[in-house]
């Protein structure tokens, strides 16, 4: 395999790996309640939401961007997906989903937050977090217990920043210094085991890289987070066969000085943190998709 990556061994699940291995995963309990972090890591009240009252339904059908039909109590319900990704390697009809009663207002009463999949490579079941609001939440949520390296313990995180013509999601000030963040959400898994996005063509998110370009530039700290919401990753390489610009622009930014950081959980009625994934660049070609069955085509030659 190009690239100087090497897929670990194929043994037991990375959770158990990571705990074994590092000390590092914790545990991310649900809103409102304070059970531990697992070892390694601070005792806390967690702030990010979770879920609160899952239901278990059959996937259907995606009806457009933003849709889906799911079976119900055996009625045909249409929900709410929070992710603009095809998504077409996890959106199988009669695919296990977990929903939620929407928190905010809308034409539907659910949004689907968890899709179960089969887990590389051993082919056992896990869920696959696909709400693409989470990252953010995520990592501010890391900043505050300093489990990002190199990027202090602030005690305070604020959401969506000003940043030229735009915004970012993310910025805290750690030693008088501004430091701005975007997180990307990370769904895909090829078949080496390397986590991939995008999963479409993103010309807002290689703007979004950009952004950050210019902001190194300037002094200010500037950090690309690819928030990988499955516990099966390897590694993380961009899509360039999907969006070779972003994955330009990714390779640029790091050259430029941007911070690029890839980092792992697993979903399910809770989530846990396993760690930093290695950023693989320049990306080795996309294999396929894991599992197979997806419409992606490996590519030619």
């Amino acid at each position: 395999m190009c690239c100087g990556w090497r897929a670990p061994g194929r043994g037991a699940s990375l959770i158990a790996r990571e705990r074994a291995t590092s000390g590092r995963a914790c545990t991310i309990p649900l809103a409102g309640s304070r059970l531990p972090i697992e070892e390694g890591c601070h005792n806390v009240n967690v702030s990010c939401p979770w879920l609160r009252r899952p239901l278990q339904a059959r996937f259907r059908e995606r009806l457009n961007r933003f849709a889906c039909l799911v079976d119900l109590g055996g009625e045909a319900v249409k929900v709410y997906l929070p992710n603009s990704g095809r998504l077409e390697e996890l959106l199988r009809p009669g695919a296990a989903v977990i929903l939620e009663r929407r928190r905010n207002q809308g034409k539907t009463v659910h949004d689907l937050l968890l899709v179960q999949t089969t887990r590389f490579p051993d082919g056992e079941p896990i869920w696959v977090g696909v709400d693409s609001r989470m990252p953010p939440r995520l990592v501010a949520w890391l900043l505050k217990q300093g489990l990002i390296r190199g990027a202090g313990k602030p005690p305070a995180v604020r959401s969506e920043p000003s940043a030229g013509r735009g915004r970012l999601d993310l910025t805290w000030r750690w030693h008088g210094r501004e430091q701005l963040a975007e997180a990307k959400s990370v769904n895909l898994v090829d078949r080496m085991g390397l986590a991939r996005f995008p999963d479409a063509p993103t010309s807002r998110g290689t703007e979004h890289v950009a952004q950050l370009v210019g902001l190194a530039a300037t002094g200010r700290g500037a950090w690309l987070f690819f928030v990988v919401q499955r516990e099966d990753a390897l590694a993380f390489s961009p899509f360039a066969e999907c969006d070779p610009q972003f994955a330009e622009a990714v390779a640029r930014a790091r050259e430029a000085g941007v911070q690029v950081i890839a980092l792992r959980f697993a979903f399910g009625p809770r989530i846990i943190y396993l760690g930093e994934a290695q950023v693989v660049l320049p990306p080795p070609p996309f294999p396929g998709p894991w599992p197979a069955w997806s419409q992606y085509a490996a590519p030619a030659g």
